[in-house]
């Protein structure tokens, strides 16, 4: 008689509850980009630890941010799940089967029971393989187990922990990259006169980046480069006659016609090249001499100086040259070849254009400490003079009788 009342104890008692606890793992690691056709990358690390008694898990969701263009970007995703706690994602180790983003639904479920012991710690793991979709350049995307609800658990364990659980960005690029200002670009104001060609007006470097890890980047194969003229006037625009890109030869030394390579020269007469407005002009520079100069590889630099002529009649002007972090263009566009923001600018100081002092006349030349060219004529004259007095007494001399 005493099992029935101990039976009816128990299921009047309910069992006792277990937890696990879900976070964002600290090793989830920094926002990155990544390229095109990249496979298995980590794009998210989730810490769970349950505590009460071993927590069953019999399907986890993983949302994501702008489900719109992930189907674009990404051809699986996967979630791992370390069960022996070594750190280590085994193959053996994956939860359900690889699931695609449909393009509508934020989220996407695996359907797997997997075991969180009793005060071990484990690690969830998910990974992306972005697919070969050049739509995808520019979009960026963050995975997270967003509430309680996203792990199905039986009754009546619960679900705890700081959520939503969001981690880092991952962005889809064929480069990042920044322009720097060169060793060699002007530091401080300068004056040049009408006429004088090929001046030093700018310096910068072109770097493209490593990637942040766990990200894959090509280098940047450039496509245009569009350098700015700021003068103070519009009517100054006139005194600017040239401008030339030159690829530097490595020694961070101006040396046109002898050491850089020349890339390609505009002139005002290259319509649609050289535009004007206002008192700023815009020179593009694009075409196949431009493509064809050789890919900078992720982790390198190269080099460039921008030459400028002036007008040999002038006008007198203040000018400045530049070149902006979205001026410089690679072959796969802006969102695949990104320039990111800092510096934005690169200026090569302010340039002011005069014309050039007349030579000054020598001390000598005025008459002081030598003959001019007037006094030499002065005593010329005054020797003709004396020559006819000594002449005429002469004469007079020789007529007088004895």
């Amino acid at each position: 008689m005493r099992v029935l009342p101990a039976l009816l104890f128990v299921l009047a008692c309910p069992l006792a509850a277990a937890n696990v606890a879900v976070n964002l793992s600290g090793t989830s690691g920094p926002s990155f980009a990544t390229q095109l056709q990249t496979g298995d990358v980590q794009v998210g690390r989730f810490v769970m630890q349950a505590t009460g008694g071993n927590v069953t898990i019999d399907s986890i969701t993983i949302h994501f941010t702008n489900a719109g263009n992930a189907d674009e970007a990404f051809t699986s995703v996967r979630l791992f799940y370390d069960d022996d706690g070594n750190g280590i994602f085994d193959t053996g180790e994956e939860v359900g089967t690889a699931q695609v983003p449909n393009g509508t639904d934020d989220f996407v479920t695996f359907t797997e029971t997997i075991v969180a012991d009793d005060t071990q710690i484990n690690e969830l793991q998910v990974r992306v393989s972005v697919g070969n979709n050049i739509a995808a350049y520019g979009q960026a995307f963050r995975f997270r187990i967003d509430a309680a609800a996203s792990l199905s658990l039986p009754n009546p364990d619960t679900v705890s922990g700081a959520l939503p659980a969001q981690a880092n960005t991952i962005t889809i690029r064929h480069s990042e990259n920044r322009l720097q200002p060169g060793t060699g670009n002007p530091t401080a104001p300068r004056t040049f006169y009408f006429g004088q060609t090929n001046v030093n007006a700018l310096h910068f470097l072109v770097d493209s980046m490593f990637p942040t890890a766990p990200g894959q980047l090509a280098g940047i194969n450039l496509s245009a480069i569009t350098v700015s003229i700021t003068l103070a006037t519009a009517l100054q625009t006139s005194a600017v006659t040239r401008l030339v890109l030159w690829q530097d030869d490595g020694d961070s030394a101006f040396e046109p016609g002898s050491g850089e390579v020349l890339i390609l020269a505009r002139t005002p007469a290259d319509v649609g090249k050289w535009g004007i407005s206002g008192s700023v002009i815009s020179v593009v520079f694009d075409g196949s001499p431009v493509q064809n100069i050789a890919d900078i590889p992720t982790g390198q630099a190269r080099a460039f100086w921008v030459g400028l002529d002036f007008d040999s009649d002038g006008p007198a002007a203040t000018c400045e040259v530049s070149v902006t972090n979205t001026a410089v263009l690679g072959a796969e566009g802006a969102a695949a070849d990104f320039f990111i923001g800092t510096p934005a600018l690169i200026s090569g100081n302010v340039i002011s254009l005069q014309a050039k002092p007349p030579k000054q006349k020598s001390r000598e030349a005025e008459g002081e400490g030598g003959c001019s060219s007037q006094g030499t004529e002065t005593l010329f004259w005054l020797s003709l003079v004396c020559f006819a007095a000594i002449w005429g007494v002469s004469r007079r001399v020789i007529r007088t009788p004895t």
